[in-house]
């Protein structure tokens, strides 16, 4: 039996009532175990944080060990540190390894990473031989100095000599991720209360907030082995049953938008499952999978779940994706006590332009002045093709535009002529995946069969690659929306692509040159072609996203790669800044002396050339 926490909720009032019942009615016996019962819930009350609500989020005794192991994780070990653990029994710490030493040593991420799998292999090695040695007898005298403490730490564990064979190939690494969680909680602040007013308006409880640091420390770029995207990890297939995806938006970027699809699944999840922490853990394994463990089990008590479910999908991260989400619950709470110093970024703020059309962003970018970077900060979901301006701004999708600017850009959507703001999506290219046939490409894009056909000259149907670029062809009125208006569309001819004299002397130096980008460039390639360092050219252009650059935009090309400055913005972290300039963390770290990877905002960073 799973006591759950929640049970410390009987009052001491209700316990006298019942132990005078019970002393009345001879069952004094029953009484004392009761109490006892009530005092070793009231101890486990105290483990309970007041962030968490022990009737919707009950914590099993069975799992209690696995929060405070996750705790520790969030909060204690760096990235540079790998937990050797049992995975079973995540109380069992055998040994931690620390990269330490090498990052003192200016050792590159590449070095560390092997030198990390080399230690970690050797350690297990070690530890499962002191396992092996146990089980066949020997005493815990014997072990290097560092294990003998494995009995003692193993004692409640049933199976006598037997368990420490079985341990040694339960042997699990960990890396903490201390560090991450300190970048996170910075960048949540940009995001943190527009989550939970989306949690408030579909009636979800607070604590759900803190989903994303499980998933991604709020990592809205980051990317699954498994194909999940985003802050909130959502995989294709279900993104699109809850979030915005189409040719031109994937809400899956977007924190935000992606928490009002997250909110809505796990309301779904919810109603089906009935408790929370099957909600929960249904994110990670599937609510399906749940439900066939409630099946299989007879209960939902969490607890029981994790020990005693078996599923070829169910695995550890699934078994701990409920701990782990406590104990992400428990850390934030507790944020000033772990990262003193450490603030949340301010909230962004923005405006939201409604629109009944399509319309090319680069006409609003036009009209109002606005810079498309900043566009394409605020809305992280359009697709590259829309900041390009070779695909439209959907009607549905909401729009963000500065804060302040919402009446100039719904002015200058509507002073737009008609054939600026069609009833359909630009023709565009489409790249197959997996999975695709033309049918289903055609009836997803609106088009059909045969067009497609024609518009690509396919012989049959049927002859379609994984990497094969498609031209989706419009279909309803016969016409294809217009071309976006671009900002720079008209140029004089010796200005239309490579290096060209700057028409502006007095906003360049004389040593200065201007590249026109052509399609397919990236910053990485331009920076080689003229033998200056990523570093230079993102600074002399100030791009907020590299990644970005369309063709036809003008950069800075810088006369030489010395090292630049840069001031910290809202949102950056250093691993960020690492890859936007394309060099890394360690260097940054050295040329401006820090010891650790915070930053503040208007902080000034040198960004070493080599």
């Amino acid at each position: 039996m799973h006591k759950s926490l929640a049970f410390s909720k009987i009052r001491a009032p209700m316990r006298n009532h019942r132990c005078e019942r019970a002393r009345l009615s001879g069952l004094l016996p029953a009484c004392g175990m009761l109490v006892a019962l009530i005092a070793s819930a009231a101890v486990a009350q105290e483990r309970y944080h007041p962030a968490i609500d022990p009737d919707l989020f009950p914590l099993p005794e069975n799992l209690a060990a696995a929060v405070e192991f996750w705790k520790d994780v969030f909060a204690t070990y760096t990235s540079d540190q790998v937990v050797l653990h049992d995975e079973r029994h995540l109380n069992v710490v055998y040994s931690v390894i620390d990269m330490g030493d090498l990052r003192a040593t200016g050792s590159s991420e590449l070095q560390i990473d092997r030198a990390r799998i080399r230690r970690v292999r050797t350690e297990m090695s070690r530890i499962a031989k002191a396992l092996r040695d146990l089980a066949a007898g020997q005493p815990a005298i014997d072990l290097p100095p560092d294990l003998r403490s494995i009995p003692s730490q193993m004692e409640n564990i049933a199976g006598g000599r037997t368990k420490y064979r079985r341990a040694a190939g339960l042997i699990r690494s960990q890396r903490g991720l201390r560090d991450r969680f300190e970048e996170a909680i910075e960048i949540s602040g940009m995001f943190m209360p527009g989550i939970q007013r989306t949690l408030a308006e579909y009636g979800l409880p607070a604590e759900i907030r803190c989903l994303p640091f499980v998933e991604s420390m709020f990592n809205y770029r980051a990317r699954s082995k498994v194909g999940a995207s985003g802050a909130w990890q959502f995989t294709a297939s279900t993104g699109r049953a809850f979030l915005q995806m189409d040719e031109a938006v994937d809400a899956r970027s977007d924190v935000l938008l992606a928490a009002a699809g997250a909110a809505r699944k796990l309301r779904r999840d919810y109603e089906s499952l009935e408790a929370w922490p099957l909600a929960l853990t249904a994110y990670n394994h599937g609510a399906g999978g749940m439900a066939r463990a409630v099946r299989r089990l007879g209960t939902r008590d969490i607890g029981v779940i994790a020990e005693k479910y078996r599923s070829r999908t169910f695995g550890f991260a699934s078994r701990n994706f409920y701990p782990e989400f406590l104990a992400a619950v428990i850390v934030y709470a507790e944020r000033d006590r772990h990262f003193p110093g450490v603030e949340p970024f301010p909230e962004i703020e923005f405006d939201v332009v409604d629109r009944d059309r399509y319309v090319a962003l680069t006409d609003l970018a036009t009209a109002t002045g606005v810079e498309m970077d900043e566009l394409a900060e605020l809305n992280p979901a359009l697709d590259r093709s829309v900041l390009a301006g070779s695909l439209l701004v959907p009607p549905r999708y909401p729009l963000r535009v500065p804060a302040g600017t919402g009446a100039r850009f719904e002015q200058a959507y509507a002073e737009l002529s008609p054939e600026r703001k069609p009833d359909r999506q630009a023709a565009f290219g489409y790249r197959v995946r997996r999975g695709d046939t033309l049918g289903a490409i055609a009836r997803r894009f609106g088009s059909s069969v045969s067009a497609i056909q024609r518009a690509n000259r396919l012989p049959r149907a049927d002859r379609i690659y994984v990497g094969q670029r498609l031209r989706i062809p419009q279909q309803g009125s016969g016409r294809a929306a217009p071309p976006p208006v671009q900002r720079a569309a008209v140029r004089p001819p010796e200005e239309r692509a490579g290096t060209v004299e700057p028409r502006n002397p007095p906003q360049q130096t004389r040593t200065e040159s201007v590249h026109v980008v052509t399609r397919g460039e990236s910053v990485h390639r331009i920076a080689r072609k003229y033998g200056v360092t990523v570093a230079a050219v993102v600074a002399a252009n100030e791009l907020r996203r590299p990644e970005l650059i369309h063709a036809g935009q003008r950069l800075r090309i810088p006369a030489d790669g010395k090292d630049v400055v840069y001031r910290v913005r809202r949102g950056d972290t250093l691993s960020q800044l690492a890859r936007t300039f394309g060099t890394s963390t360690a260097k940054i770290q050295r040329a401006n002396g820090l010891r650790g990877s915070r930053i503040v905002v208007g902080q000034t960073l040198r960004i070493p050339a080599e």
